[in-house]
């Protein structure tokens, strides 16, 4: 039987996770929000079952960055990460060193997304 993916979406602005979390749930994706990294490491304690995070590359006092590198003491293996940008003060080598997928850069068309998402996890 497949299962349901698990998308945990990272911003602070609720407006932008609100629209994220419409659009995805409507691939029949489960979706989780978090408002800040603090909370989305909470997610992630609260529900294993996570395979792919979306997080905003800036959020105040900590960054997607530093969301990041806190997974990685979390996870043996993090889940699929993405980190949006609508800077070019993020370099891609140095995310997917530290354990992302890739940078996508704002704007973003999310269909485009979802389609590297699927691809990602294969569902």
């Amino acid at each position: 039987m497949k299962t349901t993916p698990i998308i945990l979406i990272v911003d602070d602005d609720p407006d932008l996770l609100d629209m994220y979390q419409e659009v995805i749930v409507l691939e029949g994706v489960k979706t989780i929000t978090a408002l800040s990294p603090k909370l989305a490491l909470e997610c992630c304690k609260n529900n294993p079952g996570i395979q792919v995070i979306i997080s905003d590359a800036h959020m105040g006092d900590v960054s997607g960055m530093d969301l990041l590198k806190s997974l990685k003491d979390y996870y043996e293996t993090i889940p699929v990460f993405y980190l949006l940008t609508g800077a070019f003060d993020i370099n891609e080598a140095e995310i997917i060193k530290n354990g992302a997928r890739g940078l996508i850069l704002k704007p973003f068309d999310l269909n485009e997304i979802l389609e590297r998402i699927k691809k990602d996890i294969k569902f």
